[in-house]
């Protein structure tokens, strides 16, 4: 009877074009950061790698993809969090060959490749997922930008001899990371000609197809917690930062805001109340001065340009399968939660509530990047209202990706 059930399973995947985007997202994530990871190690990029990897691609198959995609993202993401530390605290607080190198294949109803949840109305949540905020809400005032060197980082707790000082600023650290690691990640007016493309975040230096080169920082919602979400359930008409994973899970990167480039944000300011403004609190406990975590001023391409950068969805594990206590404050998203008095459903909210890890979106890049503004396709929903300055990258994915 096993392959009267493989049977229907294969005729369902037939129509489950939302689910065949997803396989295809995974394939071309897992190709880009297997590519990254022998760059990495040393090994000559030729033809015969490339035909290397496809068929480690057809041998694994997508769970298979899946799982050596969330190590390649665990360990890129542990080189961040090692060299920043270095950088603020002046010595190697976590040793890079202790972190782990096996990770679960997935969490309980996730797994690491991304796929927005479905959309179907306009507005309001579902419309946040499709990434309905408009260009304009990412204008900054080109002078509020000169703020940055008289601003420092609300963290403490590094020990030992910093190398550029824990006082740095975001601009020096930013910097000093890109000696290390290559680039870093800067905001100035964007490229695009469009009165509303604004400010937009441009790559400095050189990352090569498949490197993480941006976190999507701020307050991580599971669908336990959509009516914990301000303004719900018109959560768009509160944030233009607002993302959706595969599973549902929604980052909200407003109360982020510019991270060390600008004073941080007060819960009065931002209207949060109670459990918002304790959640809030934590989020602002991060380092702010992260050089990374300004994945959310990522612009959509215009026109006649293709995207840099794609978005993949990555499990931190905080537990003791993740890292150190002290290196997650490098870790720019935190997940909302009621503790002790957690809203759900049962044994759902139980799991939810005991789970280690923090549900995270990075940018890899899908091509070799070199001294240019970031690009992301933003799929939005063919059901939503489409803004004057969107153009779909390519309408066949994005219908399926919606279906």
């Amino acid at each position: 009877m096993s392959f009267i059930r493989k049977a229907f399973q294969q005729l369902a995947k037939r129509f489950d074009k939302r689910g065949l985007q997803h396989e295809i997202d995974t394939h071309r994530l897992f190709l880009l950061t297997e590519y990254h990871a022998r760059l990495a190690s040393g090994i000559e990029m030729d033809e015969n790698q490339i035909a290397s990897i496809s068929r480690q691609a057809e041998e694994l198959e997508i769970p298979g993809m899946r799982q050596e995609l969330a190590q390649h993202l665990h360990r890129q993401v542990a080189l961040i969090t090692h060299q920043l530390d270095i950088l603020i605290c002046g010595k190697d607080s976590q040793n890079l060959a202790e972190e782990p190198t096996v990770l679960p294949v997935e969490r309980p109803g996730g797994d690491s490749a991304a796929a927005p949840e479905r959309a179907p109305r306009q507005r309001g949540l579902w419309g946040a997922a499709a990434r309905s905020g408009s260009a304009s809400a990412r204008q900054v005032a080109p002078e509020s930008l000169q703020q940055e060197d008289a601003l420092e980082s609300e963290q403490g707790a590094c020990r030992g001899t910093s190398l550029v000082g824990s006082g740095i600023s975001m601009s020096a650290l930013s910097s000093a990371f890109q000696d290390r690691h290559g680039f870093s990640l800067t905001l100035a007016p964007s490229a695009i000609e469009h009165p509303r493309a604004g400010i937009g975040v441009w790559l400095q230096g050189r990352a090569s197809a498949g490197a993480v080169i941006g976190f999507y920082p701020g307050i991580v919602y599971t669908k336990a917690h959509y009516r914990d979400m301000p303004g719900y359930p018109k959560v768009d008409r509160q944030s233009d930062y607002l993302i959706a994973r595969y599973d549902g899970a929604v980052l909200d990167a407003k109360p982020w805001g510019r991270g060390a480039l600008e004073p941080a944000q007060s819960a009065q300011s931002l209207g949060y109340t109670g459990q918002q403004a304790v959640v809030l609190q934590q989020l602002l406990q991060k380092e702010r001065r992260h050089p990374l975590a300004l994945g959310h001023y990522a612009n959509h391409p215009p026109p006649g340009k293709h995207p840099n950068a794609l978005v993949a969805a990555y499990d931190y594990p905080a537990g003791s399968t993740g890292l150190s206590k002290h290196m997650q404050r490098y870790i720019p998203s935190v997940m909302f939660s009621h503790n002790s008095q957690q809203r759900g459903e049962g044994e759902s909210a139980l799991r939810e509530a005991r789970s280690t890890h923090v549900l995270c979106l990075l940018l890899v890049a899908s091509r070799d990047i070199e001294n240019e503004e970031l690009l992301l396709n933003y799929r939005l929903s063919p059901g939503a209202e489409r803004p004057d300055w969107y153009t779909p990258v390519d309408a066949v994915e994005e219908k399926r990706r919606w279906a």
